[in-house]
């Protein structure tokens, strides 16, 4: 089984795949990678060799191989010309057996081709305090979005930064990342404090999923630090609704939010990838806030983008559709 699970794994971060699916059907298990925004299929094994080859991943990735009815998720250190990290999930299914998917993660953040111009955005790393949010889709690169500009903080501005991740998947060296756990007592709140002893310029926390943190990251930006987080919501005007879903009152989002951008990650017709964005700046924040949550006419949001980059024939018109 370790030969089979390493010709996988070596094949798939050979083509550059994201993501390898394990799909059970009746009669075999189909095996897909994830390619930019599709699924590949790349070959199929009978049910027999996949329940042994689940085990030996289970094991790996420190699970319950005894457990085959909950949902499991957990990370495996693999090492090729370089370490990555495999996070690995299992699903139970209706088929009496569990599908499992694993995530490729490198160890260190790859800081990327540059295509993506991102100079107005780094601007926004100059503000001694303040809150700046990212939103979109799993998968639509708000991680690296935030790591670009940590490095670009670290490397021209000089500063302290420290992250809050559940869990740190990807390293930057020079900046302090701090990994929640838990069963150690090492959660969002307590870090939290801590990190604040600790004299940070920027912080970083992975994302805010509940009222206590989103409450945590508004108190740090109105208190002298920038602060840099994800949520999840489908555009901008919706992240301001999700904040105050969780008990952010108006005055404390006009008094913090710096910035909100909301994004996609898309496939070009010559298959590379493009990172669009739309986003409030503080004044329009302002204007959304004091008139009901309607937008400024200046917002550029990103269904016209789309429509445009379809017009220029950059994206095809069933990629529009998909993201509209």
């Amino acid at each position: 089984m370790k030969l089979l699970f390493n010709n996988i794994i070596k094949k798939a971060i050979s083509t550059n795949a994201t993501d390898i699916h394990f799909i059970p059907t009746d009669d075999k298990i189909d095996i897909k990678f994830r390619l930019l925004d599709k699924l590949a299929p790349i070959e199929s094994i009978q049910h027999h060799v996949y329940l042994k080859l689940l085990t030996y991943m289970k094991y790996q990735a420190g699970l319950d191989v005894s457990k085959h009815n909950v949902a499991q998720s957990g990370r495996h250190i693999y090492k090729l010309k370089e370490i990555y990290f495999l996070r690995i999930s299992t699903l139970p299914l209706s088929l009496g057996i569990e599908s499992c998917v694993i995530r490729i993660i490198p160890q260190y953040f790859q800081k990327g081709d540059g295509t993506t111009n991102l100079s107005e955005l780094y601007k926004l790393m100059n503000k001694k305090q303040g809150l700046i949010m990212f939103s979109g889709p799993t998968g639509s690169g708000k991680s690296t979005l935030m790591y670009h500009m940590l490095i670009y903080a670290k490397e021209t501005l000089a500063l302290n930064i420290i992250t809050i991740e559940d869990p740190v998947e990807q390293i930057i060296s020079g900046i302090t990342q701090v990994s929640i756990n838990e069963k150690a007592g090492i959660n969002y709140t307590n870090t939290f404090k801590a990190i604040l002893r600790c004299d940070p310029d920027i912080i970083l926390i992975g994302e805010i999923r509940d009222d206590s943190i989103a409450k945590c990251a508004i108190q740090a930006s109105l208190s002298g630090h920038l602060v840099l987080t994800t949520i999840h919501a489908d555009n901008c005007k919706g992240t301001l609704l999700r904040l105050q879903e969780m008990g952010i009152t108006m005055q404390e989002m006009s008094q913090s939010l710096l910035s909100v951008i909301n994004q996609r990650l898309i496939t070009t017709y010559n298959n590379e990838r493009k990172l669009i964005y739309e986003q409030l700046n503080k004044i329009q924040i302002k204007h959304l806030i004091d008139n009901n949550f309607a937008l400024p006419n200046s917002f550029f949001n990103l269904s016209t983008q789309l429509t445009q980059l379809a017009k220029e024939g950059v994206i095809c018109e069933e990629t529009k559709d998909r993201y509209i």
